[in-house]
């Protein structure tokens, strides 16, 4: 890579790294190669202009300043970016807004159905560098657990924002289906090497702005309400994990499992992941009722159950109360309860960013402060 080059891609990993998950730099400089896999050098230079927040092409355009650049030419450049999954876009009406995407959730989800070695190499050596603290750093997850609606009774009390059903029949339109992202990565990596639970691979959903892109971009489908509420049945069956954008109006759902899924497996390797996810339920097992057939532990994508005297037992540290469990216990031992304290997520994805990005800049203030 050329100096002139490097300096305006490590102007875009500075840009990038004020993003409430950001963009750190790495001794090694694998950011930047990951910069130039998503980026031309020109396209670099737009993107730093880019804000966190939506913007029409004319804005954006006054912000570049470029008598070289013309408004038709920014417009061709920012759909090729659009493209190749490097930055956000939305349509208001007629209108398209442009904003920076953060590498997760954002630029990676945005490879689905295009992974190259290349890419997850990149990925690879970049998470264990630093961007799998930058991803925790802040212990505020993107993410949260759902309970498969067949574990919930009348004993629950259920959120709406807990509630599959309630939560599909209230979301933006449209609602899209698209392959999953992570089965996609394991296949790459493993070369053959399929997914453990299933060989499906359309059972992510995602709504509104972002279910627009994907439709719009080809990587997925337009589906109806009744449609995601059969596949999320059928992710149930499978038993997959439902991990809801962590928000009372979430963006998307993941239906995720260990062998696949990079959080599910960064968390297995936790001591107390239900802490981190701050889920709102957990299951109690009548020892009594337990015949020890081990169903469940087959079930657990967290190894939080195993068989002691031939009775099921369960860590609740990493339990993460999505009821899989629940559903196939045959002797009805295993039941789903609420936690005392209820965990009540933002409500938009936006309140979501806004609070990671302000603890981000709290834990960065203490550190400058213990470090003078």
């Amino acid at each position: 890579m050329k100096l002139e080059e490097e300096k305006i891609y490590r102007t875009l990993q500075e840009h990038l790294d004020k993003l409430p998950i950001g963009f750190p730099p790495t001794k090694s400089g694998v950011e930047l190669k990951l910069l130039q896999y998503l980026f031309t050098p020109e396209e670099a230079k737009v993107a730093t202009k880019l804000s966190f927040n939506y913007q029409p092409l004319s804005t954006i355009y006054e912000q570049i300043d470029d008598p070289n650049l013309s408004i038709e030419d920014l417009e061709i450049l920012l759909e090729n970016n659009v493209k190749k999954g490097a930055i956000h876009y939305k349509r208001k009406g007629k209108e398209k807004l442009y904003a920076n995407a953060m590498l997760i959730i954002g630029m990676f989800e945005y490879q689905v159905n295009r992974l190259t070695m290349e890419f997850m190499d990149l990925m690879k050596q970049y998470g264990q560098e630093v961007f799998d603290i930058e991803l925790f750093r802040t212990k505020i997850s993107q993410t949260r657990v759902v309970p498969v609606e067949r574990s919930l009774t009348h004993e629950n009390f259920v959120a709406p924002y807990s509630d599959v059903r309630r939560l599909i029949q209230d979301v933006e339109s449209p609602i899209a289906v698209t392959n999953c992202v992570c089965r996609q990565k394991q296949d790459v990596r493993r070369e053959r090497d399929p997914c453990k639970l299933t060989d499906r691979y359309e059972t992510c959903i995602g709504f509104g702005d972002s279910a627009q892109m994907y439709i719009d971009q080809g990587w997925g489908r337009e589906i109806t309400k009744e449609e995601a509420l059969s596949i999320l049945d059928e992710n149930e069956k499978t038993g997959l994990v439902l991990q809801f954008g962590n928000a009372q109006r979430p963006g998307f759902i993941c239906s995720c499992c260990r062998c696949c899924c990079g959080l599910l497996r960064d968390f297995k390797k936790m001591n107390n992941p239900a802490r981190l996810m701050k889920t709102n339920y957990y299951i109690e097992i009548e020892s009594d009722l337990c015949i020890g057939c081990g169903i469940c532990i087959d079930r657990c994508q967290m190894g939080a159950l195993s068989l002691i005297d031939n009775v099921s037992t369960v860590n609740l540290k990493k339990c993460l109360g999505c009821g899989l469990c629940v559903v196939t216990c045959s002797s009805e031992a295993i039941k789903l309860k609420n936690k005392k304290k209820e965990t009540i997520p933002p409500k938009s994805t936006e309140d979501l960013n806004a609070m990671i990005l302000n603890k981000k800049k709290e834990l960065i203030k203490k550190y400058n402060k213990l470090k003078s």
